[in-house]
């Protein structure tokens, strides 16, 4: 069963029922079409993750990571869900919890240096850096097992994490920045967790 995986989905979307939902300042004036449909970045908890250059720079270094818990809009939560189940489910397969917890991170950090101080982004959330630093790391496993089908994930999740790959590198300059720094990291942590797997 893969624990991680299952854990941080649970956390992703009890933060974003709290920060969409629950924990918003009156003063938001955060409307209802906001709330279920397109989606807000004004809750008190995305007020206090959120990557941000100018945050970090003044000592608020747990914004490095602490950005992948967020997400704006239900769309955003559901597919980095999805996308966090299949690639994270495969990745743990092999490597375990902890080793993909790490990936994780380190992807997400990874992302995280990068668009805080070479891209100088003032605002950021989701959990798509570190999904795609596991889907390097899936990537470094499928060359070492020499078969895409490693893991317990069905083939046709595996497509459906190819349109989410596929679609993550058409969401602009920003978003493809993001996903491509945490690939590297990912692409780094998978080359050094591996070895051993």
């Amino acid at each position: 069963m893969p624990v991680f995986t299952i854990l941080f989905i649970a956390v992703i979307l009890l933060i974003f029922i709290l920060d969409d939902f629950i924990v918003i300042p009156k003063s938001a004036g955060v409307t209802l079409k906001e709330k279920l449909v397109k989606g807000h970045n004004k809750g008190l908890i995305n007020h206090a993750l959120h990557l941000s250059d100018e945050k970090i720079k003044k000592g608020e270094i747990w914004r490095l990571v602490s950005s992948s818990l967020l997400h704006v809009g239900p769309g955003h939560v559901i597919t980095n869900s999805a996308a966090m189940l299949i690639a994270g489910w495969a990745v743990e397969s092999r490597l375990g919890a902890v080793r993909t917890l790490i990936c994780f991170a380190f992807s997400t950090l990874v992302s995280g240096l990068f668009m805080a101080f070479v891209y100088k982004l003032h605002e950021g959330e989701g959990a798509s850096p570190g999904i795609f630093g596991l889907i390097a790391v899936f990537a470094v496993l499928a060359v070492k097992n020499g078969t895409l089908v490693f893991s317990p994930v069905p083939l046709w999740a595996l497509v459906i994490l190819g349109v989410y790959i596929i679609s993550g590198f058409l969401g602009g300059k920003t978003v493809l920045c993001e996903h491509l720094s945490g690939f590297a990291g990912g692409l780094a942590a998978g080359l050094i967790m591996c070895l051993g797997a």
